[in-house]
């Protein structure tokens, strides 16, 4: 998208040669350029600036007033302006001093790669413009508010030509709040399309997180408008990552390294720091900050449990769990039965058709570790939904394998029922209700049923 207006940049840093590298590098891009050689100079230039400033960009370390000082009193004089923060890689207290009393919206490593600090710009640049235009036309509305009120008090004939009159406008503001609104969902789409360039598995890994995620809060009944918002979050739930190796990305949980481990366990954290400088996407945040928390309370980064943890979070972990099986179990027959004995008990495993096509073998084995982990990892409604939007194009009941103390009312037996001797207790396609749960657990715990149930989900 390009930009519609003149914007003014102010730039602060105590060493003179980033200060001129810097002004070189966006006056190509016709920004017009302020600067200042320390925090109180560029109060200063911000109290006798004659026009809007639209970032501020400051090093952090810088004698008398450091960046993340400046920063906190530049957002009073200057409150619309976006403000980055220049620091070296061993500066995260001072990162962290500086969201917390600049409200940064974003900190950038020294060294700086051109092309990637240009490109951060233009896309804050392009937000600053959103919000801009929204509250111009929200000033708009209120003006219009007004005007009719007063006509109200003059001349009841004329409120019914003036009503008429601001409906027509209306009618076009809201069409203008929904292109508005198309604009800002694509300006994400924009920005994923970005992330697959610097990193193309994340970023296709984020799209069909996004498209999953969708569908699975279509199939649980929710809004159209938390559909998108869901989507919407889906598009950038891992944009926290974006620094991480891409080689990691591939592989499981156990096999990092702690200070690896570590580094995954920031990105929720990264991502929800990147999203809270705009107002718009301030409940997409909280489903970025939360979709690793897990049901049972193990999750990160918070430890929140089960209805503690936004709903669009818990799906948007459900998604993404199965996806990155999908998209990194390998294909190869011999590594992929390796792994199915790794993950899963040999009840389980045995089940697979080796004959079959390894992209159906990992399919089904990502549904049974979604199924496995549902009640305890992940939500059991929103499990549920994924399967059902799985297997809905192939006619497929979900199903699931589960222990008979697992078994509760509404599930229905895929297979007969045997006791271990061989005689039937419940034929294929029994609905099972309390009283005949009890049984099978009371009959379970003489030893008389061996192995796990295969039953349907209600």
């Amino acid at each position: 998208m390009a930009l519609k207006h003149q914007h003014t940049l102010l730039l602060v840093d105590d060493e003179k040669p980033i200060t001129r590298s810097l002004q070189r590098l966006f006056k190509k891009e016709g920004y017009q350029i302020l600067t200042a050689a320390s925090g109180p100079e560029g109060l200063d230039v911000l109290r006798q600036s004659e026009g809007p400033i639209s970032l501020i960009i400051s090093d952090q370390r810088m004698p008398g007033m450091n960046g993340a000082e400046f920063l906190s009193q530049a957002k009073h004089l200057a409150p619309n302006a976006l403000r980055y923060l220049l620091t070296g890689y061993s500066d995260f207290e001072a990162v962290i001093q500086a969201v917390n009393q600049g409200e940064i919206h974003r900190y950038l490593a020294k060294p700086w790669n051109d092309e990637d600090l240009l490109l951060n710009v233009r896309q804050s640049l392009e937000h600053y413009e959103l919000v801009y235009e929204n509250r111009r036309l929200t000033a708009l509305t209120i003006k219009q508010n007004r005007d009719l009120a007063e006509l109200n008090r003059d001349l009841e004939q004329k409120v019914a030509a003036r009503t008429r009159e601001v409906y027509e406008k209306n009618k076009a503001l809201e069409e203008s709040n929904r292109r508005l609104e198309k604009s800002f969902m694509e300006a994400i789409r924009l920005l994923v399309t970005t992330v697959e360039t610097l990193n193309s598995g994340l970023g296709r890994q984020m799209r069909k997180v996004a498209q999953l995620s969708r569908r699975i809060a279509e199939a649980m009944g929710l809004t159209p408008e938390e559909q998108d918002g869901i989507e919407m979050a889906g598009l950038i739930h891992d944009i926290g990552l974006l620094g991480f190796p891409e080689e990691l990305l591939c592989r499981e949980p156990r096999q990092l390294s702690e200070d690896q481990r570590r580094a995954y366990h920031d990105h929720p954290v990264i991502g929800a720091v990147i999203l809270e400088s705009v107002d718009r996407l301030a409940a997409v945040g909280e489903m970025v900050l939360f979709h690793h928390e897990q049901v049972d309370g193990k999750g990160f980064p918070n430890g929140l449990a089960r209805t503690q943890i936004p709903l669009g979070s818990r799906i948007l972990l459900v998604a993404s769990d199965y996806c990155r099986i999908v998209a990194t179990w390998p294909r190869d027959l011999q590594r992929l039965v390796n792994m199915t004995r790794r993950h899963f008990e040999p009840e389980v495993w045995k089940s697979f058709e080796v004959y079959e096509d390894p992209e159906a073998i990992v399919e089904e084995a990502a549904e049974k570790k979604i199924l496995m982990g549902a009640g305890q990892i992940y939500d059991r409604d929103v499990a549920s939904a994924l399967i059902t939007t799985l297997r809905k194009d192939r006619k497929v009941p979900p199903t699931v394998t589960v222990g008979v103390e697992e078994l509760h009312d509404g599930m229905v037996l895929m297979e007969d029922l045997r006791l271990t001797d061989g005689r039937l207790l419940l034929s294929r396609g029994t609905h099972l209700k309390e009283k005949a749960i009890a049984a099978i657990r009371s009959i379970g715990e003489r030893g008389l049923i061996a192995g796990r149930l295969t039953v349907g989900l209600p």
